[in-house]
């Protein structure tokens, strides 16, 4: 099974599908009309009711996903990735990376400037010391969720604050961006370009002819012994 990409958790939310916002609005009224009914069943069952809409109800929740679209493309045009995600805030993963399976930053020059924040990211900063003391039992996890809903109930003008400190913050990394010159083998924004990396070597070395050869198993031994001559 495919791992799931990670995400930047200030980037905005994926829209809903008609039926998806179905679902998520009728799961617990379902749940309580069918106590006994597992996941599986439930969902069955959800996707059975959907299908028995009418066509003026089944317009209506065409008509919240159409909203839902709008409000995320909204919000993905004053987006800012941080380094390491795309436009949608999806992690981005290198052919080196994809084919080791592993999930390690790309080199950077130390010199190069610091890529802005999005409004969110400059939020989460701000506040996670005070949310941690708030909330001294919270996971990790748990404070990331906290903090996004926080971030989601500001007013429009406590947000509007955020976003114009987040545009500030793309005015200086743009103005240190059009200075910085990169060393020999980094891009423009100062990462180190793949076919630069150093490679690694064998830690095998070569063998030598006189050197003597190792015992066989026993399995070995017979496997010989009873091959034809």
């Amino acid at each position: 099974m495919a791992k799931r990409l990670r995400r930047d958790p200030g980037a905005p939310k994926r829209n809903l599908s008609a039926y998806l916002l179905y679902q998520n609005a009728m799961r617990e009224q379902f749940k309580a009309l069918n106590p006994g009914m597992t996941f599986g069943q439930l969902a069955k069952y959800t996707s059975a009711m959907y299908a028995e809409l009418s066509p003026n109800e089944k317009e209506a929740w065409a008509a919240r996903a159409e909203a839902d679209k709008a409000r995320y493309l909204h919000e993905l045009s004053s987006y800012v990735p941080p380094q390491g995600y795309d436009s949608k805030g999806d992690a981005i993963i290198s052919p080196l990376t994809a084919k080791t399976g592993r999930r390690g930053k790309p080199e950077k020059d130390v010199n190069a400037p610091k890529r802005n924040m999005s409004a969110y990211l400059l939020y989460q900063n701000a506040m996670r010391e005070q949310f941690k003391r708030e909330n001294p039992g919270m996971t990790f996890g748990q404070l990331a969720k906290y903090t996004s809903h926080m971030y989601k109930n500001l007013t429009p003008q406590e947000k509007a604050t955020w976003v114009a400190r987040s545009e500030q913050d793309k005015a200086r990394y743009d103005a240190e961006l059009s200075a910085y010159v990169p060393p020999p083998g980094h891009d423009a924004r100062g990462v180190l370009i793949e076919d630069h990396r150093p490679r690694r070597k064998n830690k095998r070395g070569p063998k030598d002819p006189a050197a003597p050869k190792r015992p066989s198993g026993a399995y070995v031994c017979f496997t010989n012994d009873m091959r034809p001559k």
